[in-house]
């Protein structure tokens, strides 16, 4: 995954307003701006002092960390009970000197560990050490930036630290600085009374990694509460980390343990599972699946694809629109290749309507000047992802009944809520008996959906959901 730092630049407009009310506070704020770097450096030493101190973190060598994360769906609805979280312990173990991370991630009785050295990463699933993709070396180095203790060094060994206008958060005074740390051009928010990190934020790009490679460069914020004294270190025991916008995963360090001993073979990673992981695992998830030839089935459908592809295509009476926009650029291009191989022409839109992450081929779409037809929650995703591009797309969001083609050679969309899907849409296919449901993932989804074509005298002989291009369930 290529990562890029750099200051977002929603920075200045976000923090205009409250830098005018922190001056209306404090007469003279303003004019304080852009201060000498000794007193961005006297205000990074006061935060380390709060952590046990310069010399005691920079002696840090090694930790052992107990995390429960809480995983949150990302969403833009405005409802506070739709991110669906998912919960994961795990063990975190460290050795800053190599760079070396070890996790082991807990899911009932199974555990998976990984291993992440300086510039390969492997995991082990219970029989034996394999590659794991270099996402996770990606990861690490993230990870590693916004661990409290080490982004404070990061700060003060930064040669271009240096303060910047100081804001206003919750009605408190906070200190801003600034500085580039990894790689990274970092913004952290220190809490005027106490001297505590309260807030970090840098730019990133995630081009490796599967879920996070639609939005582009995306901002970060990671939020930092809830401190603990662990012998001499202290640090805060809660990390918010949110991307583009909204809330992404919650890290909160149930046990820590600093300066441990760890055995030497922890972080071993063999010459023959290096060159493995060299040969296999360096490119992007979203290009390392393969992608199974499409083909036009007895019923006229096109399908084939695989995981992060398009699901398939079906034809009109004005030509083919594909289903799906697939999870990147790479995946719908491939899938529109292997399309054109397979004597699916002309294609004349794509369907991208599933309120998910998995929409980032509609930058392909878009670039082609091909029409997209999207649903009322999916339209935000598919915005922010064409933002972050560059370009512009021909959204048509499916407000009310719409027909692409004409007689039974046509494909119907519709508006549609679930009751964890609100604004989204179905698509009829009467020539083949087809009928998507983009955000449809169990049974339950399926059993509504159903009724709903019944209702509307749909006779369905195959079903189409966010995974699967045809699931089983004749007509009741």
């Amino acid at each position: 995954m290529q990562m890029t730092g750099g200051v977002a630049p929603r920075w200045g407009r976000t923090f205009m307003l409250v830098g005018l009310l922190a001056a209306a506070l404090h007469p003279g704020l303003l004019e304080a701006q852009d201060e000498a770097p000794d007193t961005a450096r006297e205000r990074v030493a006061r935060a380390m002092a709060l952590m046990g101190g310069e010399a005691r973190l920079r002696a840090l060598e090694t930790v052992r960390f107990d995390f429960m994360t809480q995983w949150q769906q990302t969403g833009f609805r405005a409802l506070p009970a739709t991110d669906r979280p998912s919960f994961e312990r795990h063990v975190d173990v460290r050795d800053y000197r190599i760079p070396a991370w070890r996790n082991t991630r807990e899911f009932g009785a199974r555990s998976i560990v990984n291993v992440v050295r300086d510039s390969v990463a492997t995991t082990d699933l219970g029989r034996g050490a394999q590659p794991l993709s270099i996402a996770y070396v990606d990861e690490r180095r993230e990870l590693f930036l916004y661990t409290p203790d080490r982004l404070l060094v990061g700060l003060a060994d930064a040669r271009d630290l240096h303060s910047a206008p100081d804001t206003v958060l919750a009605g408190e005074l906070h200190h801003r600085v600034r500085a580039t740390v990894d790689g990274f051009e970092v913004e952290v928010m220190l809490q005027e009374a106490s001297g505590a990190p309260v807030l970090l934020r840098f730019a990133a790009s995630h081009g490796n990694d599967f879920g996070l490679v639609p939005w582009g460069t995306m901002d970060v914020d990671v939020w930092y509460a809830g401190w603990r004294d662990f012998g001499e270190i202290s640090i805060p025991t809660q990390w918010d980390v949110h991307r583009v916008g909204v809330p992404y995963r919650r890290m909160t360090v149930r046990d820590a343990v600093f300066g441990l001993e760890i055995a030497a073979d922890s972080f071993h990673v063999s010459p023959e599972l290096r060159a493995a992981y060299l040969a296999t695992a360096t490119r992007p998830m979203h290009e390392s699946r393969p992608l199974r030839p499409f083909e036009i089935a007895a019923d006229g459908l096109a399908e084939g694809g695989g995981f992060g592809y398009p699901l398939g295509a079906v034809p009109t009476s004005e030509g083919w629109v594909v289903i799906g926009a697939g999870q990147a650029e790479f995946n719908l291009e491939s899938a529109l290749s292997s399309l054109e191989s397979a004597g699916v022409e002309p294609v004349i839109g794509v369907v991208a309507a599933v309120a998910a992450t998995g929409n980032g081929g509609v930058v392909a779409a878009a670039r082609r000047g091909l029409p997209i037809w999207t649903s009322g929650s999916a339209r935000p995703y598919l915005e922010r992802m064409l933002h972050a591009a560059g370009v512009s797309g021909d959204l048509r969001t499916v407000s009310g009944d719409t027909e692409v083609g004409a007689g039974e050679l046509r494909l119907h969309l519709a508006p549609f809520s679930l009751p964890d899907a609100p604004e989204s849409l179905i698509a009829w296919h009467p020539s083949s008996g087809w009928l998507y449901a983009p955000d449809v993932t169990r049974a339950f989804g399926q059993r509504v959906v159903r009724d709903a074509a019944e209702a509307r005298g749909w006779s369905v002989r195959n079903l189409g959901t966010r995974r699967a291009f045809r699931s089983d369930g004749e007509a009741r």
